[in-house]
């Protein structure tokens, strides 16, 4: 358990950096507490991410966390996202456009990279102002 705490705590470290290498003013809540990464930039709405990494092409995220990440966006009235370190590459994926199957969410990386943005995506006002239109 060490080991995949250390290894999700490493992302969110590097997702951090990527984020204020981009301008993002950015909070890392460590321990869990709901989300993991909140990012604001001036004259953005903030970002509110969940963190997740897994060396494996498919990735079980339970609802429970996405409802967190929902409803702390929600409160913060910032735009959720599931940042997930799948294949060496880190897709944003909005959770609103994710089904649940049960228990979990299943983040398959062939189904998510059609819908996924990338950090620079997350970055642009052109994207910015396309999730707010699909929320």
């Amino acid at each position: 358990m060490a080991h995949k705490y250390q290894k999700g705590s490493t992302f969110e470290r590097e997702l951090k950096k990527k984020l204020e290498s981009h301008g993002f003013a950015v909070i890392r809540s460590a321990g869990s507490h709901g989300v993991d990464l909140v990012a604001g930039k001036k004259g953005k709405k903030p970002i509110v991410i969940e963190c997740k990494s897994t060396s494996k092409d498919k990735y079980y995220i339970p609802n429970e966390d996405v409802e967190k990440l929902l409803e702390f966006s929600k409160t913060f009235d910032g735009i959720p996202f599931i940042a997930l370190k799948i294949n060496r590459k880190c897709l944003f994926i909005n959770p609103h456009l994710l089904t649940s199957a049960g228990k979990n969410y299943a983040l398959d990386y062939e189904k998510l990279c059609p819908i996924a943005l990338d950090i620079k995506d997350v970055a642009e006002d052109s994207i910015q102002k396309k999730l707010d239109s699909e929320m």
